[in-house]
């Protein structure tokens, strides 16, 4: 009986004891309340210092430019939305406005990610899936041009799809086109790419513009039964082109938060341009990149970007007036505060000034091919990778008797010293290329250049300029050609 007792005791000793330490873990492994908790978060406010200078010429500099370049005005087609999916995830990879979205059934529908066109990256796949909406806000936009994507089906899915589009939020919509139907001998690796012209949707007045693509069980030949519910559907490569209103983009701010201590990335986005936005951050010290583009093509930045290192920026020849502006801030988070930052150019102005007493009304086109390296900006890191920027800046001067000048800005970076600037010139004159010669310089970042000579006839680019350096930026560099 004793031993009985004894053993019974034991049992609830042992019971006692892994009782406590079970309790003794669940205290341990609790979240602690706010006060207490590392994870407590602070709002830190950034102000723009001379927000109104900075950001307000950006945008008459930018309408100011229009007659004198396709690029970047309401005649030059340029993409406006993109998804590539690679990243793993519906967010556009490019997009005029952050509201742009991809709708499938509120995402209801069941999805995944599989390999996409190339097979290197991803494609979005909807198993199930009656239609596919396509949301984008009309803002910025002055007309669309074009929709293409690359699309297939699982053996049971879908093999014809019918284009439609709604400027009401989805009560009306009105084809496109006719129905689609695959091509009879495509096999389910292959693609088959869609191209639909956007020309005929008018977006005056409509806050949006809804594109839909619904799935149908098309022209099957003696293939597999269509499932409604089982088949899947793949879409890659979704591009939106048209043509943008310049007038009323806003500036974009570019922002990158990295933790001090891991040189990790924190956050990172994209924001309108305001004079102050907010930022979330639990205690800590980090460092800031924010840059500032007048444009509603986005700057050229790794898709991934983890660390300080891995971020660099660049910007496309191409663009004529992209005025871009950037800060680097380190600061210590242990309550809500506000940082004021100061934005510096990080780009030149390239000025032409043309002589020729007569002929210039009758040149059409000037194409202007940078020769030297394409500038990469690092924040917080120095690399000496460079790369071609094989794009062509095509200007249309339309020159007067009063006016026979034309600029265009030169994305630089912030370097220390003076770097090796070089152009090709093309000259057309009534269709026909009527002279070919190069120019250069020595430039920093927010530095004004100007060239000043004859445009039609004169030296080449090999005889040498006279320069002459005044404060106006940083310099005004002045070469006579």
């Amino acid at each position: 009986m004793k031993t009985k007792t004894q053993s019974t005791w034991g049992i609830f000793s042992c019971l006692f004891i892994v009782m406590l330490a079970v309790t003794s873990s669940c205290k341990k492994n609790a979240k602690l309340p706010p006060e207490e908790s590392n994870e407590k978060t602070h709002a830190v406010t950034f102000k723009i210092k001379d927000f109104e200078t900075i950001v307000t010429p950006l945008k008459a500099q930018s309408s100011r430019f229009k007659s004198a370049s396709t690029t970047g005005s309401t005649t030059a087609t340029q993409l406006l939305y993109h998804w590539n999916f690679d990243n793993g995830n519906a967010d556009p990879t490019m997009a005029l406005e952050e509201a742009a979205v991809i709708d499938y059934n509120s995402g209801k529908t069941d999805y995944s990610y599989v390999a996409g066109w190339p097979t290197s990256g991803k494609g979005i796949s909807f198993k199930g899936a009656k239609e596919v909406l396509i949301k984008i806000p009309s803002s910025g936009i002055a007309t669309l041009a074009n929709l293409t994507f690359d699309v297939n089906s699982s053996g049971t899915g879908p093999r014809a799809l019918l284009l439609s589009y709604s400027t009401d939020k989805g009560a009306t919509f009105k084809n496109l086109t006719d129905t689609l139907h695959y091509p009879p001998n495509l096999t389910t690796s292959a693609k088959f790419v869609v191209e639909q012209s956007l020309q005929s949707i008018n977006l005056l007045a409509a806050q949006s513009c809804w594109l839909k693509i619904a799935l149908f069980s098309g022209n099957r030949e003696g293939g597999n039964n269509y499932n409604e519910s089982t088949g899947t559907f793949k879409m890659d490569n979704v591009k939106i082109m048209g043509t943008t209103d310049q007038s009323v983009l806003p500036d974009k701010l570019y922002y990158h938060i990295f933790d001090a201590s891991t040189k990790l990335l924190v956050k990172a986005g994209t924001l309108n341009a305001k004079e102050k936005f907010n930022i979330v951050l639990p205690m800590g010290t980090y460092y800031l990149s924010l840059l500032s583009k007048n444009s509603g093509t986005p700057l050229l930045i790794p898709a991934s970007v983890t660390d300080l290192r891995s971020l660099s920026v660049s910007n496309a020849f191409s663009e004529q007036s992209a005025a871009i502006f950037a800060v680097r801030d380190t600061f210590d988070v242990k309550e809500s505060m506000e940082r004021v930052l100061t934005m510096a150019r990080i780009y030149s102005e390239v000025k032409f000034e043309c002589t020729d007493a007569e002929g210039l009304d009758l040149v059409d086109s000037i194409q202007i091919k940078q020769q030297h390296k394409a500038f990469q900006y690092y924040p917080f890191a120095t690399s000496s990778d460079e790369q071609d920027d094989k794009t062509i800046l095509r200007i249309i001067p339309n020159f007067t008797s009063s006016s026979k000048n034309f600029v265009f800005n030169q994305f630089m970076g912030d370097v220390p010293e003076n770097k090796t600037v070089s152009y090709e010139l093309r000259i057309f004159r009534k269709g026909e290329l009527m002279r070919t010669f190069e120019l250069g310089s020595e430039i920093r970042n927010n530095v004004q250049l100007l060239f000043k000579g004859k445009l039609l006839d004169g030296a080449s680019g090999s005889q040498g300029f006279q320069v002459v350096k005044n404060e106006n930026w940083r310099d005004n560099i002045v070469v006579e050609y």
